[in-house]
């Protein structure tokens, strides 16, 4: 995948994470907020520089700054990634003042329609904390199935061993969930 990949929609960008993100990206987080990632809070600039350099250092993960308006308002990303098999979509956290917009929908329909018709992949997982019904429920709105709950899954941000609740969408799927996005966003 190109590590320099934009995507845009409307007021909507995404553009390729950097460190000099960490400062932007530690001011919209917090505790709370971080509570569905599987990596501990970075309780400073310096921890979140740690944090996004070894994020954007994994293998197969294409990092995004996601800003709306020119504005830093979170991250997303393409991992797990197996050329014209599949990609996961995650890594994703939003300043709070912009859940609930335009915001999520869009980024994911910029990266889905990417997935689908740039990659041509056959399937995109989403998963999220099992305990964060938040990110569950915006799952599930955008139209991919429920697979299951993967127990005992990952590391969580409190230290603790969280069960994952997995999602997907096929690319026989996209064009049905596809039209119910653009309806959604007025495209």
């Amino acid at each position: 995948m190109e590590d320099d990949l934009t995507l845009r929609h409307g007021t909507i960008a995404l553009r390729p994470l950097t460190l000099n993100d960490a400062v932007l990206l530690h001011a919209i987080v917090s505790p709370e907020t971080w509570a569905g990632m599987s990596a501990p809070f970075p309780d400073s600039i310096a921890d979140m520089r740690d944090h996004l350099d070894k994020l954007m250092a994994t293998a197969g993960l294409t990092a995004f700054a996601v800003e709306k308006d020119e504005v830093f308002v979170g991250r997303t990303a393409f991992y797990d990634y197996v050329p014209e098999v599949r990609v996961d979509v995650g890594y994703t956290i939003y300043d709070p003042r912009v859940w609930g917009t335009d915001v999520n929908p869009t980024c994911k329909w910029l990266l889905l329609n990417h997935a689908f018709e740039v990659l041509q992949v056959h399937r995109v997982g989403l998963r999220c904390d099992h305990r964060n019904e938040r990110s569950r429920l915006a799952i599930a709105r955008l139209g991919a199935t429920f697979e299951g709950t993967l127990r005992a899954f990952r590391p969580s941000a409190n230290g603790s061993i969280a069960d994952v609740d997995y999602f997907s969408i096929t690319a026989d799927e996209w064009p049905t969930v596809k039209a119910q996005l653009e309806q959604r966003l007025n495209i």
